[in-house]
């Protein structure tokens, strides 16, 4: 994989890809307004001139609103999640960001086949609204209450029930994996795993991994980021899976707690 972090965008968006070089990292995580509000201002000219002309040649990833959920019983958070949608999907074309990280969503016990269809359905219709919009990438989860994504299998039935597949890939996190039950503490664990995301979801169309180490025990269904070797799938896993040459260019980035340097530090050891 090609080594990144989510980074920080404090100071000004055009900050974030400054410190990805500094760090000497070609690919970066950013979120492109506030991940926990659903009306954000907007990125003035100068700021999306500024990053554009910051990030040229580095591979920017974009992490979509936490908030967004199209599965949501309440028929207001799903209109309000097709316009933070749209929005997203627009700053990442203005400053030429390609991926947009989302998570799914939460079937909130209206079940999981009419959530998965009604996600499938709001990327269906609201993707190919956008000129020049980046890839949205699914992200799969660690499993807790009703979200949606912690088996594969769901991901790729979102993905093939969009009428838009070329549209949607997908982003694999670490510790959201092992949180849901798929092993990845030893080499032998990774080769099954690796087999497993490619007769699922196809490894071509998986572009950006999320790499942390977990807090918690593997099929916990829970969601707990930690820095690399100290944590419950450990640092031989996380290497072998980041060093393994199917995902060759595929950028790798750390999302684990605290600065970026910390996670620049976290991200050094898997090479």
């Amino acid at each position: 994989m090609i080594p990144g972090i989510h980074v920080s965008t404090a100071g000004g968006i055009h900050k974030a890809p400054l410190k990805l070089r500094e760090l000497r990292l070609t690919t970066g995580q950013i979120f492109t307004a506030n991940q926990r509000r659903w009306k954000n201002g907007e990125i003035s000219p100068e700021g999306i001139a500024k990053f554009r002309e910051a990030s040229e040649g580095l591979v920017i990833v974009s992490h979509a609103s936490y908030l967004i959920n199209f599965a949501s019983a309440n028929p207001e958070v799903v209109e309000k999640s097709h316009i933070a949608l749209v929005e997203e999907l627009e700053r990442c074309a203005a400053l030429g960001i390609p991926y947009l990280v989302m998570h799914p969503g939460a079937h909130q016990k209206a079940g999981l086949e009419k959530g998965i269809d009604m996600i499938a359905s709001s990327l269906g219709q609201l993707l190919p609204k956008v000129k020049a919009a980046p890839m949205l990438l699914l992200e799969n989860t660690a499993g807790a209450g009703t979200t949606i994504g912690c088996k594969l299998e769901e991901l790729a039935a979102i993905r093939e029930s969009s009428g838009v597949p070329e549209l949607v890939g997908y982003c694999i996190d670490t510790a959201h994996a092992h949180g849901a039950g798929y092993r990845i503490s030893e080499e032998k664990d990774v080769s099954i795993f690796v087999d497993v995301l490619g007769y699922t979801l196809g490894c071509d169309n998986i572009r950006a991994f999320h790499l942390n180490d977990s807090k918690v025990e593997c099929d916990s269904r829970r969601d707990r980021h930690e820095h690399f070797g100290i944590g419950k799938i450990g640092l031989d896993g996380l290497r072998v899976l980041f060093q393994n040459s199917v995902f060759a260019g595929t950028p790798g980035i750390a999302e684990t707690p605290g600065t970026d340097d910390e996670r620049a530090e976290d991200i050094s050891k898997l090479m």
